[in-house]
Parts: C-alpha cells; sequence; structure tokens
C-alpha cells in the first residue's frame, strides 16, 4: 500500500490529505481559531454551584466549561495587574473563583455542536516523547520505558517545572528527548511572558502541524508532497531528529509550473466533493446513506434492488466504504452500521473480522461490537484530531456575524457604578428597538434586575437604525461615555428616539 502526504498551503493555511492508493482517506484542517491544547486568557462569567463549574468567555462566541475536577492543585490568575499561581484549597468552586476573575485555561475538548470548548487548569505541553508540566514537582516515566532512559533525570529543569517522558521514548537516544525537553521548555517561557494584561485573548496555539500528524503516530508514509518550500525543509529536519532520519519516506517540494494546483494533480479535488454528501454510491449499484446527530452517527446500506444480488456481498463491499468515510469524515462518539439482512452465523463473523482488520489502520481508539440480532454493528470511537466535517462554517471569521452579549452590557453598568463618584447617577443606554422591547419584557425584566443589583433605574432609550446589535451609553452630562462601535455615535438619530 503507497501512503501520501499532500499539504496545501493557501494563505498561510494549511491543509492535510492523506491518500492511500490515491484514495483519499484522511482530511485535516491545521488553522481554526479553536485547537485542542491551545491556551487562553479567560474571564470568569457564571458560577453554577449544583455543577460546581464555571463558565468563561475566552473571545470565542461559546463560552468554555471549566469543571472542579479540572482545576488542579495550582492555577494561574491576576492580582492587580500582576500573575500568580494560587493553591486550591477549596473543594467549592464559589469559594476558589469570583465573577470577573481572569485566570489561564488551556483546551482539553473541542467544540461540537452547540456545545463550547471544554477547559482546565492544569497546563500541559506535549511532544513526542515527553510531557511538560508546569507548577508540578513531580517527575513521571512510563513503566515500559528501559532503565538506562531513568538517566533523563539528570536534565537540569527548575523547581515548579514536572515533566513526563512517554512509552513512544523506548529505545530512543537520550539526546533526542533532552533536545524535545527543552524545546518545549523555551515554549513555556515564551508562554509565561505573555502574559502581562488582564485581558481576554489566546497566548499559545497548537497549530504544530508535525506534533500532530506524527506525534501519536508510527512514520509509515511513503511520500510527503508540499507547495510550500520551508515547510518541506521543517519536516525534513523534524524527521532527522526525532525519526532518526529514515530513510522510507521522501519529502518533495510541488512547483506548480503548469498552473495545475496540487488538489488537481492528485485527484483531491473531484474526492472532496464527496465529504459532505448524504448519499455515497458503490461500484455494485448499491449506496450508503450518512446521518449524522449530536449523539451518534448511522449509515444505512441500501441494495437499491439490484438484480441477482448477494446480500454478503453488498455487505463486504459496503465496509470498505464504510471504514473510509469513517476515517475521512472523522466520526466520533457511537457509529451504527445497519447491515443488510444476513442469515447464518457464519457471515455474520466473516463481517466482523472483515471490519476489524479494516478499522485497525485507525490510529484513534475505538472499539467495535459483533452483529446484533436485527443486523447492527455498534462502533465506538473517539474524536481527538480537528476535521473539517464538523466544521463546515468558518469559524476563524466569528467575529465578523453579528451577535450581542447581554453580559458585556451589564459588565459596563458595574464597573461604572463601582467608582464612587457616579454612585447612584444617572446612565442612558442607547439600543435598537428590538433589543430595548427584549430588555424591559416581562415583570422582571433585565432593567429590574438591574435597578435591585445597582439601587439606580438605568434609562434605556430606544432608536431605529440599521446596526440592530449596537449599543453606547450616556452619562447625565449627556456624554457618550462607551459605545460598542465608534463609528455609532455618527449614526445614531437621537431625534427618533422615545425615553421610557
Amino acid at each position: 500500500m503507497i501512503k501520501k502526504i499532500i499539504i496545501n498551503d493557501v494563505n498561510k493555511k494549511l491543509n492535510f490529505y492523506i491518500l492511500e492508493n490515491n484514495i483519499l482517506v484522511e482530511y485535516y484542517n491545521s488553522k481554526q481559531f479553536i485547537n485542542i491544547g491551545d491556551i487562553f486568557i479567560g474571564r470568569i462569567l457564571y458560577i453554577y454551584k449544583g455543577m460546581n463549574a464555571i463558565f468563561l468567555d475566552i473571545g470565542y462566541y461559546k463560552y468554555g466549561f471549566l469543571n472542579y475536577d479540572d482545576i488542579g492543585e495550582y492555577f494561574l490568575s491576576f492580582k492587580k495587574k500582576k500573575i500568580i499561581y494560587n493553591k486550591n484549597n477549596s473543594k467549592n468552586v464559589k469559594k476558589v473563583f469570583k465573577i470577573g476573575q481572569y485566570i489561564i485555561v488551556q483546551v482539553i475538548k473541542n467544540t461540537l455542536y452547540n456545545k463550547g470548548p471544554k477547559l482546565t487548569c492544569k497546563i500541559t505541553l506535549i511532544g513526542r516523547y515527553v510531557i511538560l508540566i508546569p507548577f508540578n514537582y513531580n517527575i513521571y516515566i512510563s513503566k515500559k520505558i528501559n532503565e538506562r532512559i531513568k538517566k533523563v533525570n539528570k536534565i537540569n529543569i527548575p523547581n515548579n517545572i514536572g515533566y513526563l517522558i512517554r512509552t513512544l521514548a523506548i529505545n530512543k537516544k537520550i539526546k533526542n528527548i533532552k533536545f524535545e525537553f527543552y524545546i518545549l521548555l523555551k515554549i513555556w517561557y515564551k508562554i509565561f511572558f505573555k502574559i502581562k494584561k488582564k485581558k481576554i485573548k489566546k497566548i499559545y496555539t497548537n497549530e504544530n502541524i508535525f506534533y500532530n500528524l506524527f506525534k501519536n503516530k508510527k512514520l509509515s508514509y511513503n511520500k510527503i508532497i508540499c507547495n510550500n518550500n520551508k515547510i518541506c525543509k521543517k519536516l525534513k529536519l523534524y524527521l532527522y531528529i526525532f525519526f532518526n532520519n529514515n530513510k522510507n519516506t521522501k519529502i518533495y517540494y510541488y512547483n506548480n509550473n503548469n498552473n495545475i494546483s496540487i488538489l488537481d494533480k492528485y485527484g483531491i479535488s473531484k474526492q472532496k466533493k464527496i465529504l459532505f454528501n448524504k448519499n455515497i454510491y458503490l461500484l455494485d449499484g448499491s449506496n450508503l446513506i450518512i446521518e449524522k446527530t449530536e449523539a451518534l452517527n448511522v449509515i444505512d446500506i441500501n441494495s437499491n434492488m439490484i438484480n441477482n444480488f448477494n446480500s454478503f456481498k453488498v455487505n463486504m463491499l459496503a465496509i470498505k466504504e464504510i471504514v473510509r468515510q469513517i476515517r475521512l469524515r472523522n466520526m466520533g462518539g457511537i457509529i451504527i452500521i445497519d447491515l443488510i439482512d444476513i442469515k447464518g452465523k457464519k457471515y455474520k463473523k466473516k463481517i466482523y473480522k472483515e471490519i476489524k482488520k479494516r478499522m485497525e489502520i485507525d490510529n484513534i481508539n475505538h472499539k467495535i461490537l459483533p452483529p446484533s440480532k436485527f443486523n447492527l454493528i455498534e462502533i465506538t470511537r473517539e474524536k481527538k484530531i480537528n476535521n473539517y466535517y464538523y466544521y463546515k462554517k468558518d469559524y476563524n471569521n466569528y467575529k465578523k456575524k453579528q451577535f450581542i452579549n447581554i453580559n458585556n452590557i451589564e459588565g459596563f453598568i458595574y464597573k461604572y457604578y463601582s467608582i464612587k463618584r457616579n454612585k447612584r447617577k444617572k446612565l442612558l443606554l442607547y439600543v435598537h428597538n428590538f433589543i430595548g422591547a427584549y430588555l424591559k419584557y416581562g415583570f422582571y425584566s433585565y432593567r429590574l434586575k438591574w435597578y435591585f443589583k445597582f439601587n439606580t433605574w438605568i434609562s434605556i432609550i430606544t432608536y431605529n437604525n440599521r446596526n440592530i446589535l449596537k449599543y453606547k451609553f450616556y452619562n447625565n452630562k449627556n456624554k457618550c461615555i462607551y459605545a460598542d462601535v465608534v463609528k455609532l455615535v455618527d449614526t445614531l438619530d437621537l431625534g427618533s428616539s422615545s425615553i421610557k
């Protein structure tokens, strides 16, 4: 089997295509707004006693979720514009954190459908052989590792940093392990010195293409082809350091002199169109119907009433394509395959063995159950790496989407009245008619909540404007204190407003 990796560089965004015998099997996007391993400065918005968890704003349109179990012994936070690491002394989240507090968090589980990213305060930097654990004094070594690698304990490390040596370090040179450790240490110091201001932002992006492709895999690719010469040189250096200059994998630079793109050259653009199709047709005339929901993925095999069809042969042919689609779409969670009715336990065992063989190539953890009485095969598969199948929308451009955050409005009111000289002073909020109606809706409306919270009545002034989600604040002297966008001040028509 000939395995290839095609790397397409488009405006500094890298797309990876893995081919087996010139058939597209896996497809990954390198740059998304959130990747597993990214580190953010987040602001606490909500604290829930019942769940013993908090929700944070990390600059993404979905709030991040942080459970108590993911806080750890130490966590980084701000105190008077200085960064400190605090000890977790309580089992109650409300005693540990406060609303509006800024803390440093890392993504451990990505967004999926309506759910936001899952976060942790236990920051780790993962390499191929070493995992760096800041604010941990322990050193962990895998039990499977040879005794000679225990000499790595002699590495000169700071007192507040620990590390873990992975099983992939078996029979590897100690120089390589130490080299990777110092690389991760440099990355951590860069991250730490970036933390200066109380500002919601991304500090570190885990978009290292080489780590994401090779850190959990054996190098079994014959060719790596890329249309960027700089990335080819970096790949060669990476393979030389971590794979002892493996001669089986060859790296080529593709130069499109004939104005033929790298995707057209290897027939990827045609295969890519099938990626989002619900119906996939096979060579014998049968087809697959793939339905995905939040809970599970369902794959149905249809014979399409082929003349003199054999149910066993149709199922065997469909399994080849099903395994490919599972890897290509990076299906996670529960996957249920509805087979065409089969009579006889022998045939069911053959189908079960065939799907097990095909899924051995998959590096992601999975379990396959044998066919049930109803001819259903259940697969559970872990979702680790970001895939374009779950991200049809480009979340990198989420800032262009219009949405309003009422917590930001409430946050400004809180800041304004926290100053002593502003207490019990009038505050005018200019919003669109629709937003104003929402804030004043019901007996216990947002405006009434703010009255009990801040002991002052906030006047909501509505106006008609194209910018529905824009708002701004005026003080008692009719001066603009804050505007969501500066241009809004010029477009506001005060004559058409009505004070209520």
